[in-house]
Order: structure tokens, then C-alpha cells, then sequence
């Protein structure tokens, strides 16, 4: 239904001005990531709460700060301190310099790269964060991370494979053989990138920046940048037990 609606609007608004495009408006809805934690929380929950931690940040600098600064613009005296709910700090946790996402990356291009490995320096690193959960009973493959929602539990037995995102040479080269042209195409890119990979001198950094962590990391940042230049309004939704 979502897309059908805004495809509407959009259509009215551009019909109602002339046809120079500075007159032309745009609404984009964008459904929030929702955050999860299951009884066993994996690869696919850390990338959705990473991305809901960068949505979440924003809408505080939406609706928060952005009016605990024009009030001290006017002279207006707000008892309200931002950093009580601000999140800066566990998404640098997730994507910092020696972040979560860097560590992981680490252990793609090491021969011998693990999750056990993975989490080990994950917990040494961070030995003094408080958003990074390390508990006795965790097993040498979890971890937990104290989100903004709540304490997840992550189970890191598969990151290392999940995260590598490569598919055999010699796979690449045969599908970029088929008859379909969309097909080939595609496939014919990320085979220019592996070989270009494979020849450079930086092969180890050109290895961590086609992982799956990256990749998705880049996105967001592309998403984020987006809605930093939009008008943004927020729909909140309660779900009842």
C-alpha cells in the first residue's frame, strides 16, 4: 500500500506546479528498521539493530536536540541534558575505528580468522565499555551489546562466513557467461572488482571493504546523509502485548 500512496502524492504535487523540477516535491516513507532480540540472536539481528542504533540517533537529533538548540538560540533556559538518551557512544561500539564491524573485518582476511577469535578481541578491546556485555556464562562465541532498546545476546558462531560475502572464482566466471545480459552484467562487475582485488597492493584493505559489514555500513551512512537533507516527520507506533 505504501508505495502506491506516496507514488500518488508525488504525481499530485508535480502536477499541480509547472514543469520546472524546483517546483516538484518528493515524500519518501521509510518503514523503520524494528529492533529484535530472540532466544538466539545472530548475523542478521546485530546488522538490524546496528541500523535501527543509527535511526534511533537520528530521531533524537530530530526531535530532541535540534529543539534544546533553537530554545538556547532564543534565550530560552531548557533543564534538559541530550546525552541521557543520546547513543553516540554504542554506535561507535558497532562501526568506530576499532569498532565491532573493523574487528570482524580483521578476521575475514585472516587465514585463520574465527568467531571465537572474533569475540575474544571484540571483549579485550572493550574490556572498559560498559555497552559491551561479557558475562561468565557466555560461551566463547557470545557476546552481549547493550543497545538503546535493551540487552541483546549475540551468538557469533557463523559471522566470520556470513560476513566474507565471496562467492568461488570460478562461479563468478561462469555466470558472467550467461545468455541473459542482466545476469551477466551484474556478475561481470563483481568479477572486475575480485580480479582488480586479487592484483592490488592493498589487497588486505580492498578485502575488508567488500564485506558484507562494509557494504551494508556505506548504505546506511548513503541513507542517513538522505534523511539529514530532508524534512522529517515521525510516525510512532506502539504495538499493544
Amino acid at each position: 500500500m505504501t508505495q502506491p500512496t506516496y507514488l500518488r502524492v508525488n504525481a499530485n504535487q508535480a502536477g499541480n506546479g509547472n514543469n520546472d523540477e524546483k517546483n516538484t516535491g518528493c515524500i519518501s516513507l521509510l518503514d523503520l528498521f524494528g529492533f529484535e532480540t530472540f532466544k538466539k540472536n545472530g548475523f542478521e539481528q546485530l546488522c538490524i539493530n546496528y541500523a535501527n542504533e543509527h535511526l534511533q540517533n537520528r530521531y533524537i537529533l530530530d526531535n530532541f536536540q535540534s529543539v534544546k538548540d533553537d530554545y538556547e538560540f532564543e534565550g530560552i533556559d531548557i533543564d534538559f541534558d541530550c546525552s541521557t538518551i543520546n547513543n553516540s557512544e554504542i554506535l561507535n561500539l558497532v562501526e568506530g575505528r576499532m569498532g565491532l564491524i573493523s574487528i570482524m573485518n580483521e578476521e575475514c582476511v585472516r587465514p585463520s580468522g574465527n568467531s571465537s577469535s572474533f569475540v575474544y578481541k571484540a571483549k579485550m578491546i572493550h574490556k572498559e565499555n560498559s555497552h559491551l556485555v561479557s558475562e561468565k556464562l557466555h560461551r566463547p562465541w557470545e557476546f552481549g551489546v547493550k543497545h538503546f532498546a535493551g540487552l541483546v545476546t549475540y551468538d557469533a558462531t557463523d559471522f566470520i562466513e556470513r560476513n566474507t560475502d565471496q562467492l568461488p572464482l570460478d562461479l563468478l566466471e561462469c555466470v558472467t557467461k550467461c545468455t541473459n545480459s542482466i545476469i551477466s552484467t551484474q556478475f561481470d562487475t563483481l568479477l572486475t572488482e575480485r580480479q582488480t582485488l586479487m592484483q592490488s597492493t592493498r589487497r588486505k584493505q580492498g578485502a575488508m571493504s567488500m564485506t558484507i559489514c562494509s557494504k551494508f555500513r556505506k548504505r546506511l551512512a548513503r541513507l542517513i546523509e538522505h534523511i539529514s537533507a530532508t524534512k522529517t516527520r515521525y510516525v510512532r507506533c506502539i504495538k499493544p502485548n
